[in-house]
């Protein structure tokens, strides 16, 4: 059975308050934010995620045999230094394996460029989107 994993770009990203830009507002160092100014992306961009998706994304075994397809978003908060932290699954399909694979996936991604604000890097929160789909 063919597979087509469907890997998206589609990095969420949920405002905060809206604030008046034309003052300068002191950053907590360890606030994690929702908005950023430059958001925090995967090292190359979307053509760098889709190498890293196509070379180590796998379609979990007991998915294929329940023929299980389904959109997992992950949320994440990617670190001051690009660590991704807090990994969770937030979305369905429960079994399968495809809420550990796209885990899995965001854990052995390496280091990310980190959002921006006034100029310093800063915490923030991300919702990735990974489509499994039997083809």
């Amino acid at each position: 059975m063919k597979f087509i994993a469907l890997p998206l770009l589609i990095c969420l990203s949920f405002p905060a308050n809206s604030q008046d830009t034309t003052h300068r507002i002191p950053v907590d160092k360890d606030r994690v934010f929702t908005r950023a100014v430059i958001e925090s992306s995967y090292p190359g961009a979307v053509a760098g995620w889709q190498r890293y998706l196509m070379t180590n994304m796998h379609y979990p075994d007991e998915a294929l045999k329940k023929e299980i397809q389904g959109q997992v978003i992950v949320q994440i908060i990617v670190e001051k230094d690009g660590t991704a932290d807090s990994i969770i699954a937030i979305s369905r399909p429960m079994e399968g394996g495809l809420r550990e694979e796209a885990i899995r996936l965001i854990r052995q991604s390496g280091k990310w460029v980190p959002a921006i604000r006034d100029g310093i890097n800063i915490r923030s929160q991300k919702r990735q989107p990974f489509v499994f789909k039997l083809g």
